[in-house]
């Protein structure tokens, strides 16, 4: 049976009464869709689908593209190590070795001879300004000075007797009664017996201040670091003539024949010598830290505060001197130490490691990488730059780049301007941090 026969509506054999005449709550009719229809939709469908795959597999072959030149670039490009171009820190240290010294030291002579009486100091005695540290016995000075004593008294008798002398003559020759030529012998006599008295009046004088130094005082606050004499022990100008006591005591040979030697501490001194790419940037007043091997952990305040404003020629290095106080005189003369200067810099250069530079004829260059945004390639082309001052390991860079620029390290000779390369950051040695050279 067909399906147009099956739709319609189906017919009893006997006849329904007339007020049944229709069937209630049979379906519409429904008019079948033509199959050209099927086939344009269809179709549709289909280009639609087409449309849409192409729209989806054309970026993704161009991406598929991109990323095998890449590989092959990558592959294909030598790898080079690279670091960033920094400044250096806003202050930068230099440190130095030198000995520590007594701000003042002395050896002590005797300017008498004789023998020591007695002696009030000894080694590690910490004395003043004319304290009194020695005395020696000298009785042929004594009995010098009680001999010029007597001399001068006869010079002044002598003195009284020439001026009596002349004025007698002065009166008798306004009467006329002498000779101009008399009168002048006793001026000169009278002149003379002035001369002598002052002579022995000075002599005397010489030898009571030469007296006086047989009182050995001390020329200045400090710290006795020899003693070279004992009681009994006999002293001339020249020096002591008895064996030093304690002859390893600080200044060794340049204390030989001395009686003592002192030294003020309360303040000491370290000599340096600058080298000559850092003579330019020492001040009067610049700080520094003072370390000494025999006292760890502690560092001293010091500060410059003289130079020799003037290079030595052979070292090309300037001296210069530190003074450190000392209240405490933990810091003892002959101490091997280490200054720490600091200089304070308001420009921080740039710090560039000595192996990326690439020297040419043309001047000093390196290789600035510029690297594409989310690719492990990049390209690699020469800058010239001006250089500051050189660190070993690290140098300042005075003009050309730019913080921030990453250039290559140990570059390969073959690269040249152009050149495609693959980047690796370079390992930080063990203990490098980056900073600015000390």
């Amino acid at each position: 049976m067909s399906a147009t026969n099956d739709n319609r509506p189906r017919q009893t054999g006997s006849a329904e009464p007339s007020h049944h005449g229709a069937d209630v709550g049979s379906a519409p009719p429904v008019t079948p869709m033509a199959g050209r229809r099927l086939v344009v939709f269809g179709a549709a469908a289909a280009a639609v689908l087409v449309v849409l795959l192409i729209v989806t597999m054309i970026p993704r072959r161009s991406v598929d593209q991109e990323l095998r030149a890449e590989a092959t670039a990558r592959d294909s490009a030598p790898t080079v190590q690279v670091t960033t171009v920094q400044r250096a820190a806003s202050g930068t240290e230099l440190a130095l070795p030198g000995t520590i010294q007594a701000l003042h030291e002395s050896a002590i002579y005797a300017r008498v001879t004789g023998y020591v009486k007695r002696w009030t100091a000894d080694i590690g005695s910490i004395v003043r300004t004319g304290q009194l540290l020695a005395e020696i016995d000298a009785p042929e000075l004594s009995q010098s000075a009680d001999q010029a004593q007597a001399q001068l008294r006869q010079t002044h008798a002598a003195l009284g007797l020439a001026q009596a002398d002349l004025d007698r003559w002065k009166t008798l020759a306004r009467d006329s009664a002498v000779t101009g030529q008399e009168l002048d012998q006793k001026r000169a006599a009278f002149e003379a017996a002035q001369a002598n008295t002052g002579a022995a009046d000075a002599n005397l004088r010489r030898l009571m201040q030469t007296r006086e130094w047989t009182r050995v005082t001390a020329p200045f606050t400090g710290v006795i670091t020899a003693r070279n004499i004992d009681i009994g022990s006999l002293i001339t100008p020249a020096g002591g003539t008895s064996a030093p006591v304690g002859a390893t005591g600080i200044g060794g040979a340049a204390g030989a024949g001395s009686m003592f030697r002192i030294a003020q501490t309360d303040t000491v001194r370290l000599y340096l010598t600058v080298p000559e790419g850092y003579a330019t940037s020492i001040r009067t007043g610049l700080t520094a830290d003072v370390t000494a091997q025999g006292i760890p952990g502690r560092v001293f305040p010091g500060r410059v505060v003289r130079t020799s404003n003037a290079l030595d020629a052979t070292s090309r290095t300037l001296l210069t001197e530190i003074d450190v106080p000392n209240r405490d005189f933990a810091l003892l003369p002959g101490m091997s130490a280490q200054a720490t200067l600091h200089f304070p810099r308001t420009t921080p250069p740039l710090l560039l490691p000595a192996s990326a530079l690439v020297i040419r004829s043309s001047g000093v260059q390196v290789m600035v990488v510029e690297n594409q945004p989310g690719s492990a390639s990049a390209t690699i082309h020469f800058r010239a730059v001006r250089l500051g001052r050189d660190y070993g390991a690290t140098v300042e860079v005075a003009d050309g780049l730019i913080d921030g620029t990453t250039v290559v390290l140990n570059p390969n000779a073959d690269l040249v301007d152009g050149s495609r390369v693959r980047v690796v950051a370079a390992t930080p040695k063990p203990g490098s941090s980056g900073a600015a050279p000390k």
